[in-house]
């Protein structure tokens, strides 16, 4: 069998593991149910004001807190489980590398990960036509697409994590870490940055590398995206005084995401071929 056949074959066997977990079929619900309330909600509270690209942007602030959480749950154990257990041991004594099981594993799991979110989605967008009426289709997909984007960032990050641990218990307190340092903590760096740097808080107008210090985690990209998404540049060069640089430019922010799927599975990557499996 080819290399690519292994990884194949055991990303299917990981994506059939998901489906038999109920994985998927938790990510759908979560994402369908807080999807749909934020998109309720400018109808439920009138105060809050917008149509349904309000409806879409509430759901991404949604998704920004959600999908990295999920993406970690799904992925965090994928070499650490079985390591523990001894069943990659064997695994690696059949033709599949270490190499091969990494990559496999991400396939499986991402791709597990990605269809829950985008059928969330769906059922999300199919309840926001309903209310409104209408559905902007193509920001719709945008922030769909960019949501996908987010969560293998994070698989990157978990599988990267399992790679790269020896234990159940250290996996899940690098996981935690990593959700809380890169989604509810990271919007602290550029405001303790600006303090050190000016002596004082952020103001109404912010200087431009506060935006881009804010969009380097995968979290901060994805919401900088989704806000050019729906509301284009003008929001930035509101929030800048000015026109934006060119280093806040969309292709940036992307980067980002991407390199966060990347990057940790490499270094994953790296501690796991020379782990000691014995």
């Amino acid at each position: 069998m080819t290399a690519s056949g292994i990884r194949l074959t055991i990303a299917r066997k990981e994506f059939g593991d998901a489906l038999r977990s109920r994985v998927v079929w938790g990510i759908v619900a979560v994402i369908a149910v807080m999807s749909s309330l934020s998109a309720a909600l400018p109808l439920l509270v009138p105060e809050a004001g917008g149509g349904p690209e309000a409806a879409i942007g509430g759901a991404s602030q949604f998704a920004g807190l959600l999908v990295p959480i999920m993406s970690l749950l799904a992925a965090y154990l994928s070499i650490v489980g079985e390591r523990e257990s001894g069943s990659l041991k064997m695994l690696l004594g059949l033709p599949p590398s270490r190499g091969e099981v990494l990559v496999g594993k991400f396939l499986g799991r991402g791709g597990a990960v990605v269809v829950g979110i985008a059928s969330g989605f769906a059922i999300s967008g199919v309840i926001t036509a309903a209310l409104y009426g209408e559905l902007p289709v193509a920001a719709f997909l945008a922030t769909t697409a960019l949501t996908v984007l987010l969560a293998v960032s994070f698989l990157g990050i978990a599988v990267g994590i399992s790679a790269l641990t020896a234990t159940r218990s250290r996996a899940m307190t690098l996981a935690i870490t990593a959700y809380l340092g890169l989604t509810l903590l990271w919007d602290l760096a550029p405001n303790g940055v600006h303090l050190l740097v000016t002596g004082e808080l952020p103001g109404t107008a912010l200087p431009p590398w506060f935006l881009l210090v804010r969009g380097l985690s995968p979290t901060g990209a994805y919401n900088a995206l989704v806000q050019r998404t729906l509301l284009g540049g003008a929001a930035t060069d509101a929030a800048l005084g000015g026109p934006s640089p060119a280093y806040l430019d969309p292709a940036v922010f992307l980067a980002v995401l991407l390199v966060w799927g990347a990057l940790p599975l490499v270094v994953g990557y790296g501690g796991f071929r020379r782990a000691d499996l014995s």
